[in-house]
Protein backbone atom coordinates (compact mmCIF):
# COMPACT_ATOMS: atom_id res chain seq x y z
CA UNK A 1 0.00 0.00 0.00
CA UNK A 2 1.44 3.30 -1.01
CA UNK A 3 2.05 6.15 1.43
CA UNK A 4 1.04 4.18 4.52
CA UNK A 5 1.80 7.14 6.77
CA UNK A 6 -1.31 8.99 5.62
CA UNK A 7 -3.93 6.29 5.63
CA UNK A 8 -6.48 4.63 7.85
CA UNK A 9 -8.79 1.82 6.90
CA UNK A 10 -12.11 0.32 7.90
CA UNK A 11 -13.17 -3.30 7.69
CA UNK A 12 -16.82 -4.28 7.33
CA UNK A 13 -17.18 -7.75 8.82
CA UNK A 14 -18.73 -10.58 6.87
CA UNK A 15 -22.25 -11.90 6.95
CA UNK A 16 -22.87 -15.28 8.58
CA UNK A 17 -24.40 -17.10 5.61
CA UNK A 18 -25.17 -16.42 1.98
CA UNK A 19 -28.90 -16.19 2.73
CA UNK A 20 -28.84 -14.01 5.83
CA UNK A 21 -28.40 -10.24 5.85
CA UNK A 22 -25.02 -8.98 7.08
CA UNK A 23 -24.63 -9.09 10.84
CA UNK A 24 -24.15 -5.66 12.35
CA UNK A 25 -20.70 -5.25 13.88
CA UNK A 26 -18.76 -2.19 14.92
CA UNK A 27 -16.28 -1.47 12.12
CA UNK A 28 -12.65 -2.28 12.75
CA UNK A 29 -10.54 0.85 12.46
CA UNK A 30 -7.05 0.07 11.16
CA UNK A 31 -4.20 2.57 11.14
CA UNK A 32 -0.66 2.55 9.71
CA UNK A 33 2.33 2.00 11.97
CA UNK A 34 5.55 2.64 10.07
CA UNK A 35 7.70 2.99 13.19
CA UNK A 36 7.44 2.86 16.97
CA UNK A 37 6.18 6.43 17.27
CA UNK A 38 3.40 5.78 14.78
CA UNK A 39 2.57 2.44 16.39
CA UNK A 40 2.20 3.91 19.87
CA UNK A 41 0.24 6.87 18.52
CA UNK A 42 -2.20 4.62 16.64
CA UNK A 43 -2.74 2.36 19.65
CA UNK A 44 -3.15 5.26 22.08
CA UNK A 45 -5.63 6.91 19.70
CA UNK A 46 -7.87 3.85 19.81
CA UNK A 47 -7.07 1.88 16.66
CA UNK A 48 -8.48 -1.65 16.65
CA UNK A 49 -5.67 -2.89 14.40
CA UNK A 50 -2.41 -1.66 12.93
CA UNK A 51 -0.58 -2.57 9.75
CA UNK A 52 3.14 -2.29 9.18
CA UNK A 53 5.96 -3.62 7.02
CA UNK A 54 9.47 -4.82 7.64
CA UNK A 55 12.52 -3.60 5.76
CA UNK A 56 11.85 -5.82 2.73
CA UNK A 57 8.88 -6.49 0.45
CA UNK A 58 6.55 -3.69 1.51
CA UNK A 59 5.31 -0.58 -0.27
CA UNK A 60 7.21 1.87 1.95
CA UNK A 61 10.64 0.97 0.58
CA UNK A 62 12.03 4.50 0.99
CA UNK A 63 10.76 4.95 4.54
CA UNK A 64 12.12 3.82 7.87
CA UNK A 65 10.62 0.40 8.58
CA UNK A 66 10.63 -2.22 11.29
CA UNK A 67 12.88 -5.26 10.97
CA UNK A 68 12.03 -8.92 11.38
CA UNK A 69 13.70 -8.80 14.80
CA UNK A 70 11.16 -6.18 15.91
CA UNK A 71 8.17 -8.44 15.30
CA UNK A 72 7.99 -10.17 18.72
CA UNK A 73 8.07 -6.83 20.55
CA UNK A 74 5.50 -5.28 18.19
CA UNK A 75 3.12 -8.21 18.70
CA UNK A 76 3.63 -8.12 22.47
CA UNK A 77 2.79 -4.41 22.60
CA UNK A 78 -0.29 -4.89 20.43
CA UNK A 79 -1.61 -7.84 22.43
CA UNK A 80 -1.13 -5.95 25.70
CA UNK A 81 -3.42 -3.28 24.27
CA UNK A 82 -5.92 -5.63 22.60
CA UNK A 83 -4.91 -4.46 19.12
CA UNK A 84 -4.54 -6.73 16.08
CA UNK A 85 -1.21 -6.74 14.23
CA UNK A 86 -1.13 -7.11 10.44
CA UNK A 87 2.11 -7.43 8.47
CA UNK A 88 2.14 -6.04 4.93
CA UNK A 89 4.00 -8.00 2.27
CA UNK A 90 2.37 -6.10 -0.55
CA UNK A 91 4.90 -5.64 -3.33
CA UNK A 92 5.57 -7.64 -6.47
CA UNK A 93 7.80 -10.57 -5.55
CA UNK A 94 10.57 -11.67 -7.93
CA UNK A 95 12.03 -15.15 -8.25
CA UNK A 96 15.20 -14.43 -6.31
CA UNK A 97 13.12 -13.17 -3.36
CA UNK A 98 11.10 -16.34 -2.75
CA UNK A 99 13.40 -17.78 -0.07
CA UNK A 100 13.54 -14.46 1.79
CA UNK A 101 9.77 -14.19 1.52
CA UNK A 102 9.24 -17.55 3.16
CA UNK A 103 11.62 -16.63 5.99
CA UNK A 104 9.60 -13.47 6.66
CA UNK A 105 6.32 -15.41 6.73
CA UNK A 106 7.74 -18.05 9.08
CA UNK A 107 9.13 -15.36 11.40
CA UNK A 108 5.82 -13.48 11.40
CA UNK A 109 3.89 -16.60 12.33
CA UNK A 110 6.31 -17.50 15.13
CA UNK A 111 6.07 -13.94 16.45
CA UNK A 112 2.28 -14.12 16.66
CA UNK A 113 1.37 -11.63 13.92
CA UNK A 114 -2.37 -11.94 13.32
CA UNK A 115 -2.44 -11.75 9.52
CA UNK A 116 -0.47 -11.01 6.38
CA UNK A 117 -1.69 -8.37 3.91
CA UNK A 118 -0.58 -9.31 0.39
CA UNK A 119 -1.58 -9.55 -3.26
CA UNK A 120 1.23 -11.37 -5.05
CA UNK A 121 0.08 -14.97 -5.47
CA UNK A 122 3.43 -16.28 -4.23
CA UNK A 123 2.70 -14.74 -0.82
CA UNK A 124 -0.80 -16.22 -0.79
CA UNK A 125 0.61 -19.63 -1.69
CA UNK A 126 3.23 -19.56 1.08
CA UNK A 127 0.70 -18.28 3.63
CA UNK A 128 -1.52 -21.26 2.75
CA UNK A 129 1.48 -23.59 2.98
CA UNK A 130 2.21 -22.38 6.51
CA UNK A 131 -1.47 -22.13 7.53
CA UNK A 132 -1.18 -18.39 8.08
CA UNK A 133 -4.28 -16.17 7.60
CA UNK A 134 -3.95 -13.57 4.87
CA UNK A 135 -5.87 -10.63 3.44
CA UNK A 136 -5.74 -9.42 -0.16
CA UNK A 137 -4.28 -5.93 -0.42
CA UNK A 138 -5.84 -3.11 -2.40
CA UNK A 139 -2.97 -3.72 -4.83
CA UNK A 140 -4.99 -6.77 -5.91
CA UNK A 141 -7.52 -4.35 -7.46
CA UNK A 142 -10.54 -6.41 -6.40
CA UNK A 143 -13.60 -4.53 -7.65
CA UNK A 144 -16.30 -7.23 -7.84
CA UNK A 145 -17.55 -10.28 -5.96
CA UNK A 146 -16.40 -12.82 -8.56
CA UNK A 147 -12.81 -11.64 -8.22
CA UNK A 148 -13.22 -11.89 -4.46
CA UNK A 149 -14.39 -15.50 -4.82
CA UNK A 150 -11.17 -16.41 -6.65
CA UNK A 151 -9.08 -15.16 -3.74
CA UNK A 152 -11.38 -16.96 -1.32
CA UNK A 153 -10.55 -20.24 -3.07
CA UNK A 154 -6.87 -19.44 -2.52
CA UNK A 155 -7.55 -19.10 1.21
CA UNK A 156 -8.05 -15.36 1.70
CA UNK A 157 -10.21 -14.33 4.65
CA UNK A 158 -10.50 -10.64 3.79
CA UNK A 159 -10.44 -8.42 0.72
CA UNK A 160 -9.23 -4.83 0.71
CA UNK A 161 -11.28 -3.42 -2.14
CA UNK A 162 -9.86 -1.36 -4.99
CA UNK A 163 -9.84 2.28 -3.95
CA UNK A 164 -11.86 3.43 -6.95
CA UNK A 165 -14.96 1.47 -5.80
CA UNK A 166 -17.91 3.70 -4.96
CA UNK A 167 -20.02 3.25 -1.84
CA UNK A 168 -22.81 1.70 -3.92
CA UNK A 169 -20.37 -0.75 -5.51
CA UNK A 170 -19.03 -1.67 -2.08
CA UNK A 171 -22.58 -2.42 -0.90
CA UNK A 172 -23.20 -4.70 -3.88
CA UNK A 173 -19.94 -6.59 -3.33
CA UNK A 174 -20.79 -6.93 0.36
CA UNK A 175 -24.14 -8.48 -0.55
CA UNK A 176 -22.51 -11.10 -2.77
CA UNK A 177 -19.57 -12.38 -0.74
CA UNK A 178 -19.09 -13.79 2.73
CA UNK A 179 -15.46 -12.66 2.88
CA UNK A 180 -14.53 -9.87 5.26
CA UNK A 181 -14.50 -6.56 3.40
CA UNK A 182 -12.10 -3.71 4.05
CA UNK A 183 -11.98 -0.31 2.39
CA UNK A 184 -9.91 2.84 2.63
CA UNK A 185 -11.54 5.85 4.26
CA UNK A 186 -8.48 8.12 3.99
CA UNK A 187 -5.23 8.06 2.07
CA UNK A 188 -3.53 8.14 -1.30
CA UNK A 189 -5.47 7.28 -4.45
CA UNK A 190 -3.00 5.60 -6.78
CA UNK A 191 -3.38 6.64 -10.41
CA UNK A 192 -2.10 3.44 -12.01
CA UNK A 193 -0.73 -0.04 -11.65
CA UNK A 194 0.36 -2.24 -14.54
CA UNK A 195 -2.47 -2.29 -17.08
CA UNK A 196 -4.92 -0.47 -14.81
CA UNK A 197 -4.47 3.26 -15.30
CA UNK A 198 -6.92 5.69 -13.69
CA UNK A 199 -5.51 8.97 -15.02
CA UNK A 200 -8.07 9.29 -17.82
CA UNK A 201 -10.93 8.46 -15.46
CA UNK A 202 -9.66 10.88 -12.82
CA UNK A 203 -9.26 13.79 -15.23
CA UNK A 204 -12.09 13.26 -17.71
CA UNK A 205 -14.41 10.60 -16.27
CA UNK A 206 -13.47 8.19 -19.08
CA UNK A 207 -11.92 4.97 -17.86
CA UNK A 208 -9.04 3.23 -19.63
CA UNK A 209 -10.18 0.06 -17.89
CA UNK A 210 -13.47 0.29 -19.77
CA UNK A 211 -12.01 1.04 -23.21
CA UNK A 212 -12.59 4.80 -22.95
CA UNK A 213 -9.03 6.09 -22.48
CA UNK A 214 -8.34 9.57 -23.88
CA UNK A 215 -4.60 8.84 -23.61
CA UNK A 216 -3.83 11.70 -21.27
CA UNK A 217 -0.26 10.45 -20.97
CA UNK A 218 0.40 11.36 -24.62
CA UNK A 219 -0.89 14.92 -24.43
Amino acid sequence: MNNQKNKSQIKIKSKTTDTQPPTTHPPELMAPAGDWTMLRTAVNAGADAVYFGVDKLNMRAKAVNFTIDDLPEIVKFCKENDVKSYLTINTIVFEEEINELEKIIISAKKSGVDRIICWDLSVAELCSKHNFPFCVSTQGSVSNSLAASVYKKLGAIRIVLARECSLEEIKKIRANTDLEIETFVHGAMCIAVSGRCFMSHHMFGQSANRGECVQTCRR
